[in-house]
C-alpha cells in the first residue's frame, strides 16, 4: 500500500541548481514513457503520483540504471541531478544524493505532489499539514506528523509526498533517491518555526532554477 507524505527538494542556501546530466539510458526512458501515459489521462496531482508508483518501483529494482554522474554528492548541500524533463511541463524526474547529515528545510511543492524512490540507503521524511487554506508568505500554522524512513531494498522503498515536508539523511550511509515531481515546479515556500509558538511557522518564498535543461 502506497504511503502518502507531503514533499520538495531544496537546497538550504536558497535556489535549487540541478547538475547537467543528459540521460539516454533505457530504464529512464521507459519510466518517462510510463509517466507519459499516466499524464495523458489528465489525473490530478495526488492520483497522478499514486499511479506512478508501479513504474518507479520497476525502475529502482533494476541494477546500474543510474549513470555515475547522477550518483555524485555535493559538499554544499545534497546534490540534485536532473534525469528527465517533460517537454509539456507535466512532470520531471531527478536523482538526489544525500551524504550523512544533509537535508532540506521544511518546504512545500507550490501545491504539487511528489514521489520518492530509494536507490541506496534511507532517508527520514517528516510531513506537515496546514489547515487547508492556500499558503502564502507570513505566519502559518502547521501540524507535524511522525517521521517515516523509506529504505532501499525494502517494501517501503517508495513513498508518495504531498505538499509540505522536510527530508534528511540521519543515517551513516550516503543515500540516493529518485524523485518524481507532478509538474515542473518554479517556486516554493520555506517554513521556519517561530520560537515559543506551538505549531507556528514563518513562510518565505524561494525560487527554484535548473542549471540547464538536460531532459531527453
Amino acid at each position: 500500500m502506497l504511503k502518502l507524505f507531503p514533499g520538495v527538494y531544496f537546497r538550504a542556501e536558497g535556489v535549487f541548481h540541478l547538475s547537467d546530466i543528459s540521460v539516454t539510458a533505457g530504464p529512464i526512458s521507459c519510466l518517462a514513457g510510463a509517466i507519459d501515459s499516466i499524464a495523458d489521462k489528465g489525473f490530478g496531482d495526488q492520483v497522478f503520483i499514486q499511479a506512478c508508483e508501479p513504474a518507479l518501483r520497476r525502475l529502482i529494482s533494476k541494477k546500474g540504471f543510474l549513470p555515475n554522474t547522477a550518483r555524485q554528492p555535493s559538499e554544499k548541500g545534497y546534490a540534485r541531478h536532473l534525469l528527465y524533463s517533460d517537454t509539456k511541463g507535466r512532470y520531471c524526474v531527478a536523482a538526489m544524493v544525500w551524504t550523512p547529515g544533509q537535508g532540506t528545510p521544511i518546504h512545500d511543492h507550490d501545491g504539487s505532489w511528489g514521489m520518492i524512490g530509494m536507490v541506496q540507503g534511507r532517508l527520514e521524511v517528516v510531513n506537515f499539514h496546514s489547515d487547508g487554506k492556500k499558503l502564502d508568505v507570513g505566519e502559518v500554522r502547521l501540524r507535524k506528523e511522525a517521521p517515516h524512513a523509506p529504505r532501499a531494498g525494502s517494501e517501503d522503498c517508495v513513498c508518495g509526498c504531498a505538499d509540505i515536508h522536510a527530508v534528511k539523511n540521519r543515517f551513516s550511509e550516503t543515500a540516493i533517491s529518485i524523485h518524481i515531481y507532478a509538474r515542473d515546479i518554479k517556486k516554493c515556500l520555506v517554513f521556519e518555526e517561530i520560537p515559543g509558538g506551538k505549531n507556528r511557522y514563518m513562510a518565505k518564498n524561494k525560487m527554484m532554477a535548473y542549471s540547464r535543461d538536460s531532459s531527453i
